[in-house]
């Protein structure tokens, strides 16, 4: 059996990828033409027990035949696989790809009935804005120098453009003004650049400059604008067709909390069981030990109702009016209602889930997760998570022999690049395992306000900047640009990721920004790249190929981060049932080309070229 058998859960070969309990969906494998296969069969476990459909062929084209068969939703999770019976044996086909062995059911295709999918961020593209440096937009607002004090630092407004102090210096209480009035002056120029939704971080009322050491769960910090210069925002937002996200910290509050003010004071609190006391008032559990940020213990029933359950609860109020955010982003999911033998994140993300669908049906709920967040997302649980080890980190390591650890854990980093063939396998491994629902709704970056730039990342490599965002925005998922990023912002590890986001034009890389527009337009316009599939088609030498495909277009996508260049370079194709004598056309270039023996050849490939290709019969 060669490589050109292929099936996913988009459109092309999944006849209703959101189905409800009860239908009947039909399934579509491709497989390379005149195989000799025998006959192959659809195996299930409808509540438990294994079941057998076997699929007809139906159709054929030059390259490929078609083979079709049905699956009942019969569950709220439908697992599936193939097994092709041919002269040669038996093959498994599943998420994974084509096996001569069985193999385990967490890697077979998956179908959710009845989910609520969000799928309003299919040809969405998001800008994450840390509030007080994107634009000071009414400096009455801006707090003023010594305003208060924490363990002896006290306020400081910057001039806006210096670059931020380390900790050590600032304590995290050097502002520059930027508020939620400033980010609805600037929303001409998000239009312009093509994004069409926000996700900010926090913008309750804190002590510090990054707000996740939270104070009050139900108030906009005033010197963001308050409460109503969020809903004003959200209006104009929703007046432009933009969604607006924003971020809470569900697994701890600031120290400063009135939650955790009466709890210290008072175990018989209303509040008394929301953290963790080994001794009143100052022993207790904090986020990795820092002790601004007391974690909150989900064994309290209260704290959920708090939380979520309730009408008036923290995760339901800002969806109502006047506010209608359109979702969460979960800060330290991966942490969350976890706490030594109290286990309870998965039952306590399933409650956030019922709580926030139940009041926005098409809400977007989606965690911070670094490592793997994969068990969270199997239906029950969050939409997406911030996709760190099955996109971002691979990415740097890929383009950059850039590995997470690098700036505190060096010990551990390997500093050889990720060879592309091993981006493939790790970028397969952490998508087999999710349903292709969740897989499409995955929140991508290049970088954000917890990680080094992507500029830096690169060493300054713009060429390598380019390649990362055009292989972001083709990419199954939601893609996210991290401000100042399309203008060339620099910025090494926190604090220094987090500059002001410069407003004089003559500092900005056009070139930069020409090239992020014109990714992000084809990112929310090309059929392919909002509605299709995905198959790997080549990883070898520092080049990833892979297509897009969707029943209105094809695309083949190439991108290079090799220093060396590449001539003469053949390309296989006919795996991914593209016939001879179609023609490639690049929709970010003038290049053209076309399939010839199963292949292309591309007679020059440089440093940091990256190819979108509308293939054309």
């Amino acid at each position: 059996m060669n490589k050109g058998i292929h099936h996913d859960g988009s459109e092309m070969y999944v006849s209703d990828p959101l189905p409800k309990l009860g239908d009947i969906v039909t399934l579509k494998l491709r497989v390379s033409k005149d195989e000799p296969i025998h006959r192959i069969y659809i195996r299930s476990a409808p509540d438990g027990e294994e079941h057998w459909e076997p699929m007809q062929k139906v159709e054929s084209d030059k390259v490929s035949d078609f083979w079709q068969g049905e699956l009942k939703i019969t569950m709220p999770v439908n697992a599936y696989c193939f097994k092709l019976i041919t002269e040669n044996g038996g093959f498994y086909y599943n998420a994974l790809g084509l096996h001569r062995h069985d193999m385990p059911d967490m890697y077979n295709f998956k179908l959710l009935a009845n989910w609520d999918a969000p799928e309003w961020v299919l040809d969405t593209v998001f800008y994450q804005i840390f509030p007080d440096r994107f634009y000071n937009g009414d400096s009455a607002l801006n707090p003023q120098d010594g305003a208060w004090e924490y363990k002896g630092r006290a306020v400081k407004m910057r001039p806006w453009g210096e670059l931020p102090l380390p900790w050590s210096e600032s304590g995290n209480l050097d502002f520059y003004g930027g508020d939620l009035v400033g980010i609805q002056h600037k929303l001409d120029y998000l239009q312009d650049l093509g994004v069409n939704a926000i996700y900010l971080t926090p913008i309750f009322k804190s002590l510090s400059n990054h707000r996740y050491n939270i104070d009050d769960f139900y108030a906009v910090d005033p010197h963001l604008g308050g409460n109503e210069a969020l809903a004003h925002l959200s209006d104009a937002m929703h007046e432009r067709d933009m969604h607006i996200i924003l971020d809470l910290t569900p697994n701890h509050s600031s120290n400063t909390h009135v939650w955790f003010l009466a709890a210290q004071a008072d175990k018989n609190a209303e509040t008394g069981d929301f953290y963790t006391f080994h001794s009143r008032p100052d022993d207790y559990v904090a986020w990795l030990g820092v002790k601004t940020l007391p974690k909150l213990n989900y064994g309290s029933q209260k704290l959920r109702d708090w939380m979520y359950r309730d009408d008036d609860s923290v995760m339901r109020y800002w969806l109502k009016q006047p506010y209608s955010i359109d979702g969460w982003r979960l800060d330290v999911y991966n942490m969350t209602a976890r706490q030594g033998e109290l286990q309870l994140s998965k039952s306590v993300g399933q409650e956030m889930r019922k709580a926030v669908k139940s009041e926005k049906p098409e809400a977007y709920l989606f965690g911070e997760h670094f490592f793997d967040g994969t068990p969270h997302l199997q239906g029950d649980e969050l939409d997406a998570v911030m996709n760190y080890r099955g996109f971002n980190i691979p990415m740097w390591h890929w383009l950059a022999a850039y590995e997470n650890g690098t700036d505190w854990r060096p010990e551990t980093v390997d500093h050889q690049p990720l060879p592309s063939d091993a981006l493939i396998t790790q970028l397969q491994h952490f998508a087999a395992v999710i349903p292709w629902v969740v897989v499409r709704q995955q929140f991508n970056q290049l970088c954000s306000h917890d990680t080094v730039r992507i500029l830096n990342i690169v060493k300054g490599d713009k060429a390598l900047v380019k390649l990362g965002v055009t292989m972001l925005m083709t990419y199954p998922g939601v893609p996210c640009v991290y401000y100042g990023d399309e203008v060339g912002l620099p910025g090494g590890k926190d604090p220094d990721n987090r500059r002001t986001m410069p407003w004089d034009e003559s500092e900005w890389d056009q070139d930069m920004l020409a090239h992020y527009k014109q990714v992000i337009h084809l990112r929310r316009t090309a059929p392919a790249l909002i509605h299709g599939g995905l198959q790997q088609l080549y990883g070898q030498d520092g080049l990833w190929v892979f297509l897009r495909e969707s029943k209105d277009q094809r695309l083949v996508v190439m991108g290079y981060r090799g220093d060396e260049t590449l001539h003469d370079v053949v390309i296989p194709l006919r795996h991914g049932g593209i016939a001879d004598g179609t023609e490639l056309v690049n929709l970010i270039g003038d290049l053209s080309a076309c399939v010839e023996n199963g292949a292309v050849r591309i007679h020059t490939i440089q440093h940091g070229d990256a190819f979108i290709f509308e293939l054309h019969a």
